[in-house]
């Protein structure tokens, strides 16, 4: 009888485990609050960092302006004001009274200006001020867009049939050509996926595609060994598409440096005479500590 109560009891105590252990089936899941993303963190960084990090969420913003919603780059900032590139034809038309908003990665959202936009190419450059401290994105003057560089895109894509929701998107993929004096600007072609949304968001390369050593490869560097700073080298636009209807999979861009030769000026005037080079960005003071952290200190390589 004693023997039969402590089987019945050990059955009780099976029965009340669960079926797998750390996978619960038929239990509620607790939904955890979403962390507001305001600076890099270690969770931003994986090893190794080519196109595996999370720098490129902080430059990315939203735009509503008064064409489709879309997204921008943040390039530059000067004391409270921040510049952003981003396709003309997310910006629209502008006419007296029209607001551009802007939403940066923390949720907030701006008011911003439109500075310049340009009828020969589908680019436009706006500022928002701000007292916060938001990320720009690095450009580097000697690394310029080619055929076979590996790229990534990203971008606010917006919901569709499909996707119910609305998302920050990456993509990846190779340029497949890049036509100088293309219509509208468009002079790069990549087979990366991007959806409608993205219009207006960074196309990003990194050092590994150059022959060019960023300050995170260089040698006797033992403060971030392998760091490496995504560089902006396009502004997104639209999909490539045949004058018989269809498109090709393709999408367009426009290289930086084409952007910035026509709102070079304009910047000047605002008093951004220059940008950071890589060790100067944000992105490189406040990342190569944590990168270092995510690999177990630097000073080992």
């Amino acid at each position: 009888m004693k023997y039969l109560l402590l089987l019945f009891v050990s059955f009780l105590i099976t029965m009340n485990e669960p079926l797998l252990s750390g996978y619960q089936l038929g239990v509620e899941e607790k939904t955890k609050e979403k962390k507001i993303r305001e600076k890099l963190t270690i969770d931003d960084f994986n090893y190794p960092m080519l196109f595996n990090n999370n720098i490129y969420d902080f430059v990315t913003v939203a735009i509503y302006g008064t064409g489709a919603p879309g997204s921008g780059v943040i390039i530059a900032q000067k004391d409270n004001d921040y510049y952003v590139l981003t396709a003309n034809h997310v910006i629209g038309e502008i006419l007296k009274g029209d607001v551009i908003e802007v939403q940066t990665l923390d949720g907030k959202y701006h008011n911003a200006k439109l500075l310049k936009s340009d009828k020969e190419i589908d680019g436009a450059l706006i500022k928002f001020t701000s007292k916060k401290t938001y990320y720009s994105a690095f450009i580097h003057p000697e690394v310029l867009p080619k055929t076979g560089m590996f790229i990534l895109t990203t971008g606010y894509a917006l919901a569709s049939k499909e996707a119910t929701r609305g998302s920050l998107r990456r993509s990846l993929g190779p340029i497949v050509t890049v036509i100088d004096d293309n219509k509208d600007g468009y002079d790069l072609l990549y087979d990366a996926a991007t959806n409608v949304g993205m219009s207006g968001g960074g196309i990003f390369s990194d050092f590994g595609q150059t022959k060019i050593k960023g300050q995170g490869w260089e040698e006797g560097n033992k403060d971030c060994f392998g760091f490496s700073t995504p560089i902006l080298v396009g502004i997104h636009g639209r999909a490539e598409s045949y004058r018989a209807g269809g498109k090709s999979g393709a999408s367009m861009g426009i290289s930086v440096h084409t952007m910035l030769s026509k709102f070079g000026k304009i910047l000047v005037d605002e008093g951004v005479t220059s940008l950071p080079s890589e060790r100067e960005t944000l992105i490189y003071k406040d990342g190569c500590p944590i990168y270092c952290k995510v690999n177990d200190g630097c000073d080992q390589y």
